[in-house]
């Protein structure tokens, strides 16, 4: 067997670990009892890093090392820095930094490795398949077993609807890049229109309000270079429409599908309208921990250590944030505990360097397939960088992390492959 076909294998069961292993590992999992596994990335990926990056160097001594390395290494000095100055434990240290920066390392990794078109193809074959019988089974669990809420995926775990809103969210970037730059089909819409129907039984609210916007971004950034176009207007009015319809449409049936839901939810509002009239508590939690920061004094600018958002069964106790009587739900505020405000910018330096190299990567791009890729990754990282953050936990999630920054390094190498052939000719 080729090398190239070894590595597409390899990612492949990488991704099917990912997808269901760590997710069972919540109470009620199929593998509750081994928590280990949860963690388990923190392990795997340095060491296949080390090996591969052994092998790559012993073959072709010479490595590429991207310029993405120096935010990096910015976020890793800030979290070390944090970690001394506020007397952390180096277990906390080490789990916050491979929290943060296992998988852009492994971005390293993959582009030293090589990703071509041939491989991400298969990645994303599987990546689908393994999303689409999510539909049956969650249809079944549903009508046939009156299933709901976080258990409806069996093989996902209790913990799963998060990830699978997630995976969704992507799916629909990809589904509205392709039907736009190459066609809208009516795999496309059933798709869609499932995605909606397990957002609604899953109650998986990220997807209903972030797959509009989401796809939103793909179209407007598909539309600034062919808005005359009239096939791509037809492909956005169409799009739109059925985004619009559908979000209608779950906002309708949440009432007969969740009809405790509702009453709770009212008790519930009023609370948080007593407590912060215009935000819901996963939104507004960054904003309390600022408020707590100021009225406690704590270090504003490196946060109060490494480890200091955890909760407990992470290696590591119960983390500093804890004693306090704030809403503390989004990535944001676990960032901004973590490593205080220099370390948020030091992260979004990080990102910010992804979202230019795809700006980069489409400039020299003829190849239909990888711009419908660069476009779905646009609207990716739209949530990754600003949606997701904001509401709920995105960076530490494993299999979410692990499709974006390998889809990532696949344009990057594309990207450095144009570059070499432009100044070959």
């Amino acid at each position: 067997m080729k090398i190239k076909n070894i590595k597409s294998w390899v990612f492949l069961f990488f991704l099917l670990f990912l997808w269901y292993v760590p997710r069972n590992t919540a109470p009620g999992g199929f593998f509750e009892n081994y928590i280990l596994l949860r963690w388990s990335t923190y392990l795997i990926i340095p060491t296949v890093s080390i090996v591969f990056l052994y092998l790559r160097f012993y073959l072709k001594p010479k490595l590429k090392v991207p310029s993405i390395i120096l935010p990096i290494t910015a976020v890793l000095l800030i979290i070390l820095l944090s970690g001394i100055i506020n007397n952390s434990s180096l277990i906390a240290v080490l789990f916050t930094a491979l929290t943060y920066l296992r998988y852009p390392l492994l971005f390293i990794l993959l582009i030293n490795l090589g990703i071509d078109d041939k491989v991400w193809n298969l990645f994303l074959k599987g990546f689908f398949l393994l999303l689409i019988i999510q539909i049956p089974e969650i249809a079944y669990r549903y009508f046939a077993m009156g299933i709901r809420w976080d258990g409806i995926s069996l093989t996902m775990g209790p913990w799963g609807t998060f990830d699978l809103g997630v995976y969704m969210i992507y799916a629909t970037a990809l589904v509205a890049a392709k039907s736009l730059i190459v066609k809208l089909n009516k795999i496309h819409i059933l798709l869609i229109a499932s995605f909606f129907f397990i957002a609604l039984v899953g109650e998986i609210k990220v997807y209903v309000f972030a797959a509009p916007l989401i796809a939103g971004v793909v179209i407007l950034t598909h539309l600034k270079s062919n808005f005359l176009k009239k096939k791509t207007l037809i492909t956005t009015a169409v799009l739109i429409s059925i985004l619009v319809i559908a979000l209608i449409v779950i906002v309708e049936k949440y009432k007969k599908v969740f009809p405790e839901a509702i009453a709770g939810q009212r008790v519930m509002k009023m609370a948080v309208l007593q407590e912060r009239p215009s935000l819901p508590g996963r939104v507004s939690s960054f904003i309390d921990i600022i408020e707590t920061v100021q009225t406690d004094k704590l270090n504003f600018w490196i946060g109060w250590g490494p480890g200091s958002s955890l909760v407990g069964g992470f290696l590591v106790g119960e983390g500093k944030i804890f004693q306090f009587p704030i809403q503390h739900k989004n990535q944001l505020g676990e960032t901004f505990v973590d490593i205080g405000l220099v370390g948020m910018i030091a992260y979004y330096w990080l990102l910010i360097w992804l979202f230019l190299m795809y700006l980069k990567h489409i400039e020299t791009e003829k190849d239909i397939a990888y711009i419908v890729l660069n476009r779905a990754l646009i609207g990716m990282w739209f949530f990754y960088a600003f949606l997701g953050p904001w509401y709920d936990l995105v960076w530490r999630h494993d299999s979410p992390n692990f499709i974006f920054y390998f889809l990532s390094a696949a344009v990057y190498t594309r990207y450095r492959k144009n570059k070499n052939e432009s100044i070959a000719d």
